[in-house]
């Protein structure tokens, strides 16, 4: 199947504009006139209707907390450190902000182990410290059907552990470079191209 029946989300406690991040994502920005309790407040809102529109859609919604502290204010996106497979193989990825490292947690991985089948975790977090990352299904987007991977090369998507994580799931990988006006990478490939089933193809121009 191209698109899961089941997702697993992190209702965020600590959400929020991150310094750590903001170096390499360009497309983040404060908002100098809310304080962190509107913002949390917000983030709630969108979070719990989120869940309800996937949920009346027939998805079936896993939901878990974050934890308070340390402060993780992009835990709201846990697909950039683990990625779920089929055949039971679980991912762990390096992550390139240190801020993001605690949001790798145990606990979320031993609930959905018992839930569903988990045959091997292939943890590749400790190239972190050679200063390479690749942040999951941020940096790498998967079409199932075909068995290829495409990833967008930034800071934050080394093209080697690219190369590593598709031998080792069995995909074709395709790499390119894409900057946005002022030139600069883009962050995440995700956030400019996305696989599914039953989509319109179509030409967008900027």
């Amino acid at each position: 199947m191209q698109s899961a029946s089941t997702v697993f989300l992190v209702r965020p406690v600590r959400f929020g504009f991150n310094t750590e991040t903001a170096g390499s994502n360009h497309f983040q920005q404060t908002i100098a006139d809310l304080d962190q309790a509107i913002i949390q407040e917000k983030a709630f809102a969108e979070f719990d209707a989120a869940v309800a529109k996937l949920r009346a859609h027939g998805v079936q919604v896993l939901v878990m907390d974050d934890t308070p502290a340390p402060p993780k204010p992009d835990a709201v996106f846990p697909n950039n450190w683990l990625t779920l497979h089929p055949d039971g193989r679980v991912v762990l990825y390096p992550m390139h902000a240190p801020n993001r490292r605690p949001e790798r947690r145990p606990d979320i991985l031993e609930s959905l182990g018992n839930q569903f089948t988990i045959r091997e975790v292939i943890d590749l977090s400790h190239y972190e410290q050679e200063g390479r990352f690749l942040e999951g299904t941020g940096s790498v987007i998967f079409d199932h059907q075909h068995r290829v991977a495409y990833a967008g090369l930034s800071p934050r998507t080394d093209a080697d552990l690219f190369q590593h994580v598709t031998s080792l799931l069995g995909y074709q990988p395709l790499a390119f470079r894409a900057t946005d006006a002022q030139g600069h990478a883009i962050y995440h490939t995700n956030v400019m191209l996305c696989v599914g089933a039953n989509l319109r193809s179509s030409v967008w121009k900027a």
